[in-house]
């Protein structure tokens, strides 16, 4: 399994809304992708910091989430939430608890 973490400064008093359009257009629009495992929103209201954590059973599926554009149209719709340029990292999972 395959993951892709973005990391990105949130506008103050705009996490909310960031986590409404995350759960109600992202969300959704995942599910529709091959190989999407699952995902994660996570925020600090403190730091104003937000992480985007998806996973794909493999790094071709993530990699085509990508290629085909849908990486890109998320970052541009949540923008307008987002204090600076958002940073994105990847990994392989080793182990997962559940």
């Amino acid at each position: 399994m395959y993951a892709r973490v973005i990391q990105v400064p949130l506008k103050p008093d705009t996490i909310d809304q960031a986590v409404a359009h995350f759960q109600n257009s992202v969300g959704p629009a995942l599910k529709q992708l091959d190989g999407f495992k699952n995902s994660r929103f996570l925020t600090n209201a403190e730091t104003n910091k937000g992480l985007m954590v998806t996973l794909w059973e493999s790094e071709a599926h993530r990699q085509g989430a990508e290629t085909n554009g849908f990486l890109r149209q998320v970052l541009q719709e949540m923008s307008t939430f987002f204090a600076g340029p958002p940073t994105v990292d990847y990994y392989e999972v080793n182990v997962q608890v559940a």
